[in-house]
């Protein structure tokens, strides 16, 4: 488990045509912030080597903190020094209804299979879990859950309504004989019901920290929307 994801803006892409631009966040956390200027040194050095596996050519335009539009990198030179980690700041509120929506793939599997569907209870697992792990591993600090209360609350939280879609994805693997690893997942909404406030929290550290598998590569990234 890595200290960082990503997020691509835009519709996934499979081919690029020169000009065209891709535009991502990288979030780091917890002692992962120390090592910006190693992921920044990261992507100087696959300008030089080439993207993915069919090494494109591409050239690095700029690296900004989106919330100061501080510049840290630009025209090939590194301004990394003006970079500076801030604590997550999340605002409690009362709410009854939640909607998350989820504009990348999601991939929530147990006993091997993708979900079907997405109870209250199975995502606060998911997000609790990788929230426990990240802070354990990157952090010093150490979250104490009570589990059998926090199972008992999520029980009562209902699904309203859902949609999801399957989507195809694929990404390269040296250990494929065909050079492709198949990643089922899906994209889509689900609204809860029922006391939330005290999972609004978990909801939006969630939103930082994605839920499922590949959060690295950018996926389980979700917006959420509450009723009050």
């Amino acid at each position: 488990m890595n200290p960082y994801t990503i997020y691509v803006h835009g519709q996934a892409k499979e081919k690029w045509e020169k000009g065209e631009r891709c535009v991502f966040d990288i979030t780091l956390f917890g002692k992962g912030t120390e090592q910006a200027g190693v992921y920044l040194d990261a992507l100087m050095a696959a300008e030089q080597k080439g993207w993915g596996a069919e090494r494109l050519m591409f050239r690095l335009e700029q690296v900004v903190e989106p919330d100061s539009g501080t510049i840290i990198y630009a025209g090939g030179k590194s301004f990394i020094r003006n970079l500076e980690a801030k604590p997550l700041s999340i605002r409690e509120r009362n709410a009854g209804y939640a909607c998350l929506v989820f504009d990348t793939p999601l991939r929530v599997v147990s006993g091997g299979k993708l979900f079907s569907k997405l109870p209250f209870p199975m995502l606060i697992q998911f997000l609790t879990r990788r929230i426990s792990l990240l802070t354990t591993k990157y952090t010093d600090v150490r979250l104490e859950w009570d589990i059998e209360e926090m199972r008992s609350l999520a029980a009562s939280v209902k699904t309203v309504d859902e949609d999801w879609r399957e989507v195809p994805f694929s990404r390269y693997s040296m250990n494929r004989r065909d050079g492709k690893l198949e990643l089922a997942a899906k994209t889509g909404w689900i609204l809860y019901g029922g006391e939330l406030s005290r999972f609004v929290p978990i909801l939006e550290m969630g939103k930082y920290l994605r839920v499922g598998k590949g959060a690295t590569i950018g996926f389980g990234h979700y917006e959420v929307f509450y009723d009050k």
